[in-house]
């Protein structure tokens, strides 16, 4: 009977920590619980961003990334989670893509506040921003597409 005991009292704590490995942490690379790092957009209100060609780095103090059509920083006045961006400064470029950006431009420059959870970065404001970490295929420096890493050696 004894035995028995040790085995689901080893199961239990064996589950436990199963359990506890699969809460989403920050690395320790973060700051008021916001990894720092690169992002890609997928999600802008609630909508899906399905070229994924806005980025974002995230730092302590400012952020900064590219659009479809332009390059962008600004400083964040306020201690992360929050936000508070100023000298807001984008390059001057136009595509086919404009209004995205736009939309995208004016949703960061109106955000309060970031929070990461499950792997997705959501700056929030009137209009969500919806991040996963990484950087875009196109930029990718290993110069192996997704799928070709998918594939192996197939």
């Amino acid at each position: 009977m004894f035995n028995r005991r040790s085995a689901a009292a080893a199961t239990a704590l064996a589950a436990t920590f199963a359990l506890a490995a699969c809460q989403d942490s920050p690395p320790p690379t973060a700051v008021g619980g916001i990894p720092m790092g690169d992002y890609v957009m997928v999600g802008i209100g609630n909508g899906t961003v399905p070229l994924r060609n806005i980025t974002m780095q995230v730092n302590e103090t400012s952020i900064s990334g590219r659009g479809p059509c332009n390059g962008y920083g600004a400083l964040n006045t306020a201690e992360l989670p929050a936000v508070a961006l100023s000298n807001f400064t984008t390059t001057y470029a136009t595509c086919k893509d404009q209004a995205l950006e736009d939309r995208f431009f004016n949703a960061l420059r109106q955000a309060t506040e970031m929070e990461y959870y499950g792997g997705v970065l959501r700056v929030k404001g009137p209009t969500w921003l919806v991040f996963e970490r990484g950087v875009p295929a196109s930029q990718a420096t290993s110069g192996v597409s997704a799928l070709e890493a998918a594939r192996g050696t197939q």
